[in-house]
């Protein structure tokens, strides 16, 4: 069955095989990313060809969203689809999901000008609405779930130990 566009049958399937066996639930995902010159670059995730880019204010030529703007994106859209999952495990149909994100940045971390300065978000910022057949209390909790359960905002506020491996192909020469 179908609900809010997501195929309840195959998520109640696999969270019940994850009930079962909750090795089924470890997943890895991952992407190559290809530099292109200057501050462009493509990242391949499955059959997807994600463009990154900085503004001209900072070099770039703006063919692509920034690294950070890609963040804040990853953020908002994987709330969207906890508000979306969460509705439809509750019967819920959901007219619309629109979510305005915002993050701060200090320029001068990333580009080395103080030591003081941080090069990551100090702060995200959300505003959610949302349009759904449900009193506002339960749209609210909807909201609230949807971030609880969102892997990108746990991973932003968990501070995800990263692994930085140095990797290259001998040559002949």
């Amino acid at each position: 069955m179908m609900r809010n566009g997501v195929d309840m049958e195959r998520v109640n399937a696999l969270k019940e095989e994850m009930r079962k066996d909750p090795a089924a639930g470890k997943k890895t995902l991952s992407g190559i990313t290809s530099w292109s010159g200057g501050a462009h670059s493509t990242t391949i995730v499955r059959n997807f060809a994600i463009p990154a880019d900085e503004p001209a204010l900072l070099g770039g030529t703006g063919r692509g969203a920034s690294p950070t703007e890609l963040v804040l994106t990853g953020l908002s859209a994987c709330i969207a689809v906890g508000i979306a999952y969460s509705a439809a495990e509750d019967g819920i149909e959901v007219n619309l999901i629109e979510i305005d994100v915002a993050g701060d940045l200090d320029l001068r971390g990333f580009l080395d000008v103080s030591d003081d300065a941080r090069p990551g978000l100090a702060e995200i910022r959300l505003t959610v609405r949302v349009d759904a057949d449900a009193p506002q209390e339960l749209i609210e909790e909807l909201v609230h779930h949807g971030y609880r359960r969102s892997p990108v905002a746990a991973s932003l506020e968990g501070r995800v130990p990263i692994r930085v491996c140095i990797g290259w192909e001998e040559t002949e020469g």
